[in-house]
């Protein structure tokens, strides 16, 4: 009898939102206030990235835990004209100015992660409201892709016609991950995620897309061989690429893991969804609605990216980069 080697799948894992600005910057919400929605949301972590700077750092909410909440302070760095952004993390100084792929380098020579943030964005056609797309290639030795920004996925082409309809029912139009940026993280490679840009925007004085909706939005999972204790596991984590995004207007997904053994990928699904695969070079390949439980879905060639969908839109989203 020829016996099988059991699939793994990674044992634990922690949800949370990246790309969160506070006051340090152009953000509305003190960093008490955030976390306490993110404390309400039933989130693991939240990881800051006020613009240029890592004041949170200096004031001590680097791995603070509240109320099993872990706070991560990164930074959004971004081109002296403004665009092309990176969120970094891991590190525990920055250049906050010049040219970006300056501030890269300077990233990577500290051993810290740089990811391309809003990589896609397209303008909206609103007074005060830019466009801040990613202008540098893929020849560059970025740490990955923020592959899904919910408020950059909102802000595409809305103008005053359809912006009552676009801020009264939002989730109708961010249903899926940019594929243009997808077609990006299969040059650059690294980790994909996904983050809010969460600012805690108000308009005329009234909250819109704070904080607490947000937060129920894109979130990042990061998969882990151990409980999630510090915050070096999250940087880890992201460096190998052990991660997956979510909508979690979909459903839970924390429980969602992946696994390529003997050339064959495997599912483990929390709930029904439709699965779509694409690898580098191939069509993309479209499956029927898989129940709960583990799946097969045949052999891939890595890198492979993973959606599977749920009420019409997606719910996990995944690149697996050889990991």
């Amino acid at each position: 009898m020829i016996k099988t080697t059991p699939v793994v799948f990674e044992e634990h894992s922690a949800t949370g939102v990246l790309h969160v600005h506070t006051t340090r910057s152009d953000g509305y919400g003190e960093p008490e206030e955030i976390i306490r929605y993110g404390i309400e949301a039933g989130l693991d972590y939240i990881a800051f990235n006020d613009h240029r700077n890592l004041i949170l750092m200096e004031e001590g909410w680097h791995g603070k835990v509240t109320d099993d909440l872990m706070s991560i302070v990164g930074a959004e760095l971004q081109h002296r004209d403004l665009k092309s952004h990176l969120l970094v993390y891991g590190v525990e100084t920055i250049k906050p100015s010049g040219h970006i792929l300056d501030q890269l380098d300077h990233i990577l020579s500290m051993n810290g992660l740089a990811v391309i943030a809003h990589p896609v964005e397209v303008r909206p056609h609103v007074p005060g409201y830019g466009e801040f797309p990613w202008g540098f290639g893929t020849n560059h030795p970025v740490s990955g892709i923020e592959a899904w920004n919910w408020m950059s996925s909102w802000k595409c082409r809305v103008n005053l016609l359809n912006a009552w309809k676009r801020i009264h029912y939002p989730d109708n139009l961010v249903r899926n991950p940019p594929g243009d940026a997808v077609d990006m993280w299969f040059h650059t490679g690294g980790c994909m995620i996904g983050g809010a840009d969460a600012h805690g925007h108000t308009i005329l004085g009234k909250s819109i897309f704070g904080y607490r909706m947000l937060f129920d939005r894109v979130r990042t999972h990061i998969l882990l061989d151990k409980p999630f204790r510090e915050p070096s596991q999250f940087v880890e984590a992201l460096r190998q690429g052990r991660c997956f995004i979510s909508n979690a207007i979909a459903g839970d997904a924390s429980d969602y893991r992946s696994a390529v053994h003997d050339g064959r990928l495997y599912l483990k699904l929390p709930a029904p969804g439709r699965v779509i695969l694409r690898e580098k070079g191939k069509a993309a390949r479209n499956f029927a609605t898989f129940g709960k439980g583990v799946h097969c879905l045949g052999s891939v060639t890595q890198p492979v990216y993973i959606e599977v969908h749920r009420e019409g839109r997606t719910w996990i989203a995944q690149g697996r980069w050889a990991i």
